[in-house]
């Protein structure tokens, strides 16, 4: 009897990312020096040179790299003008790996900040326009916790869009309005059509 084959490969986990990038090699290259990664895989096109396929380790994170291919569907976020998506990495120490990250080349988005969630955050993208969050878990908080602060960071600026309309609108000077847009609101007013 033959041994069972396991469907997810050792070392995987259930989700693997794939990232499209223009030049495996130098994505591999980029990722090694910020983010310490290992590479695991390397696979070359038919020129038996070029780097089309490698698989790299990233803390207990194995991630799949493509090399851009336009004619398979597979494009890089260079060249789509960007992603909606990203990874998030969990690591021990954010400030020193966020500051390793950018000496390598990545570009920050967000700034190290601390979040009201308990973790403290900040957003880079690689050279290839791949974004990457960084976070370090500072505090554990509650999901109660969690929705009560994010209320309270929601109201003040819910109060400042509001003190803003109302004064925008205290300023509003009818009389610099054309004419002619003045006689319409009149009469639409008169005709009962919302203005």
């Amino acid at each position: 009897m033959s041994k069972k084959i396991s469907p997810v490969p050792r070392g995987y986990r259930t989700a693997t990312p794939v990232l499209t990038v223009y030049d495996v090699d130098a994505a591999v290259g980029f990722y090694q020096a910020a983010f310490g990664a290992d590479l695991l895989t390397r696979q070359t096109g038919a020129d038996e040179y070029t780097a089309v396929y490698a698989t790299i380790k990233i803390g207990n994170s194995i991630i799949i790299l493509n090399r851009e291919a336009p004619e398979l569907g597979l494009f890089s976020p260079l060249s789509l003008g960007g992603s909606a998506a990203h990874v998030h990495l969990y690591v021990d120490n954010v400030d020193t790996s966020f500051e390793r990250a950018v000496e390598a080349g990545a570009q920050v988005q967000v700034p190290l900040y601390d979040a009201f969630w308990g973790d403290r955050s900040g957003v880079l993208v690689d050279g290839n326009g791949h974004r990457w969050s960084l976070a370090s878990k500072f505090e554990n908080v509650s999901q109660d916790e969690i929705a009560r602060r994010a209320r309270d960071l929601q109201q003040p600026a819910a109060t400042l869009i509001a003190e803003a309309a109302v004064a925008e609108a205290a300023a509003f000077d009818v009389s610099e309005m054309p004419v002619d847009a003045v006689f319409a609101d009149e009469a639409l007013a008169e005709q009962n059509v919302a203005v």
